[in-house]
């Protein structure tokens, strides 16, 4: 509950006198109770003066806040520290409108190696769990950390199999013969050789790549004086492949420090950051993010940036900004508690500093020119196609089946024209049998709305694969439901040939007879283009996969002795059917639940030729 609770329609000059000079969190409410912003301050009273004075704050969003807002709560704390950990738990929590919200990276991947094992594999997660395992990361890019494990992979055989497949191997697998792993599932390595190994990956993973060379240079002269050649040789190659990876960093610091440098471009209603990574004068990472900055100014964007970037991120020795935050004490013990460290905020004036941040900035600047491109792109798909909504999110449905047999649907989701490949979507159609691509679209269609309804997420334009017929049966379902959504653009995309036998592709809108044509290079029709060419791949691969799975049910279960659990058993070992017929009899006899008597059944069933 919080300490202070004032209702600002009484506010007076006595009132906000009143409010305690004192840090804490402040919170400003609507009329619903809906949270608008929440802030931090060393001095509360002072600081929600600067609201209410004829003469305070005149940016757009503070006016807006201030004639909206109708209650403010206060959470005094003792220190200024601990208003920044209370304001950053609570914007996280209760998620205000007009609060910078940066993208928590719970779901970035992070490296899992469970050294508890005997034969631990590099597993790729998403969350941390307290197993006592050791975590690697997180890594915004995944393309990058996928590249990083084969490298390792290709310099360190270790085991890549999943713990299941692990566990019931009975023979070496084919990396094994390529020489990719040292095949521990069959006895073939020592725990303690397999863990030396494993060292040296972990050593890399921390960044002690200087260390882990020297290491290795020693073990290999070791090895080259017991005249061990071979063993000499496989360190030698493991040092020019570290040596390599290393040449690819770029040497950006003449010292071997750790830092941050943020880059930042403030816009109209963007705000755009660049953070570089540096460790031991090495460029180690680079990240890019765009806000809508809501009118705070720079400083306050900064600090709520900082708060939240290094939530659960590594944190430097210091961190290189343009101008301190207010603050900056406050913040820079809040860091150093998270690090159990010294934190250093360092205005970067000339020298080195200086020019990395202004390589920072110039990052930040195109992302910023990058963002501008594709806000024109939707403003122009916005008036092409007579929208309310500017098409910020845009998703497009398709439904995919072959003569109504395993029918599914299916959405892909751009954002700002670029696809996130996380919202995707799969829909089993479930009330239909048949053919009837109008109504599983109604169906597909209200199984989001009702979704959307429920999470407050909603899309600014639906795209409908199909013509004029399939956008008036989902438009039919959204209008049910209209009262209680809110709005939401629909159009349909089609091909179709006109008299004389052209095909062209045309657009259909609501309450609209004829549709809009679309000419061949323009932007809009690229745009539409590469939307539904993505969500018909994504409706046909999910349909194949469902139809794989039908046709290997209906043939293992005409085997006598099979039945349901035991196909069931198959799929999700083998997971398609081209695999079970090609499995050989001892890889048959691998799935647990399937005897041998079972397995030899099944083997000859697909090999009626082989005795």
């Amino acid at each position: 509950m919080p300490e202070l609770k004032i209702d600002v329609k009484k506010i007076t000059d006595r009132f906000l006198h009143d409010i305690p000079a004192h840090p804490g969190v402040y919170i400003m409410k609507d009329i619903q109770g809906n949270v608008m912003y929440i802030g931090k301050s060393n001095n509360l009273r002072s600081r929600v003066k600067q609201y209410f004075r004829k003469s305070g704050d005149t940016r757009v969003s503070v006016t807006f806040i201030r004639r909206n807002v109708t209650s403010i709560e206060f959470f005094l704390t003792d220190t200024e520290k601990e208003a920044i950990i209370l304001e950053n738990n609570l914007i996280k929590k209760l998620v205000p409108r007009y609060n910078i919200r940066l993208k928590d990276d719970k779901n970035f991947l992070k490296i899992r190696i469970n050294i508890k094992e005997d034969f631990p594999a590099l597993q790729l997660v998403r969350r941390v769990k307290e197993d006592g395992a050791l975590y690697f990361g997180p890594y915004s890019s995944s393309r990058d950390i996928k590249s990083t494990l084969q490298y390792l992979q290709m310099v360190y055989p270790l085991r890549n199999c999943r713990d299941s497949v692990f566990k019931t191997r009975s023979r070496p697998c084919l990396y094994f013969q390529m020489g990719k792993c040292l095949g521990p599932c069959c006895g073939n390595v020592s725990r303690e050789e397999y863990h030396a190994m494993l060292k040296e990956v972990i050593m890399f993973l921390r960044g002690q790549k200087t260390e882990l060379l020297e290491q290795l240079k020693e073990k290999m002269n070791e090895s080259a004086l017991n005249q061990v050649f071979e063993q000499a040789a496989v360190f030698r190659d493991r040092i020019f492949a570290i040596e390599r990876s290393l040449e690819k960093q770029a040497v950006v610091s003449n010292t071997l420090s750790n830092k941050d440098v943020i880059g930042l471009c403030y816009h109209e209603k963007w705000v755009s950051f660049n953070v570089l990574q540096i460790r031991k004068g090495r460029l180690d990472l680079t990240e890019n993010f765009i806000l809508a900055h809501n009118d705070l100014p720079e400083e306050e964007i900064l600090a709520s940036f900082m708060q939240q970037f290094y939530q659960q991120r590594p944190i430097p020795e210091s961190v290189v900004v343009k101008d301190v935050p207010a603050g900056c004490k406050a913040v820079e013990e809040w860091l150093g508690d998270k690090k159990h460290g010294r934190v250093t905020i360092i205005c970067a004036t000339r020298g080195e500093n200086l020019r990395m941040l202004k390589m920072a900035q110039k990052s930040a600047r195109q992302n910023l020119i990058s963002k501008k491109e594709r806000e024109v792109d939707l403003e122009l798909l916005k008036k092409r196609f007579h929208l309310k909504n500017t098409p910020h999110r845009i998703e497009c449905y398709d439904i995919s089946n072959f003569q109504g047999e395993a029918a599914v649907g299916s959405s892909v989701v751009f954002v700002d024209c670029f696809p996130k490949k996380n919202l995707y979507r799969k829909y089993k159609i479930r009330t239909l049998s048949g053919q009837n691509d109008f109504a599983m679209l109604a169906e597909v269609m209200s199984r989001r709305l009702k979704r959307a309804a429920e999470e407050k997420n909603y899309p600014d334009l639906c795209i409908i694969d199909g013509g004029k017929a399939q956008l008036a049966a989902v438009y039919a379902m959204y209008e049910q439901q209209k009262e209680t959504l809110r709005h939401i653009d629909f159009i349909s995309l089609a091909k179709e040939s006109d008299s004389a036998g052209k095909t062209d592709e045309r657009v259909y809108l609501i309450n609209q007879k004829n549709p809009i044509f679309l000419k061949e290079g323009t932007e809009e029709k690229k745009i539409l283009d590469r939307i539904r060419d993505e969500a018909h791949r994504f409706a046909v691969t999910y349909h194949r996969k469902l139809r794989s799975k039908s046709r290997l049910s209906s043939e293992v279960l005409g085997i006598p002795g099979i039945g349901e659990y035991k196909e069931k058993l198959l799929i999700i070992y083998f997971k398609s059917a081209k695999k079970v017929k090609s499995a050989s009899l001892e890889e048959l006899k691998q799935v647990k639940g399937i005897g041998i008597n079972t397995a030899a059944k099944i083997y000859r069933y697909f090999h009626p030729d082989i005795i």
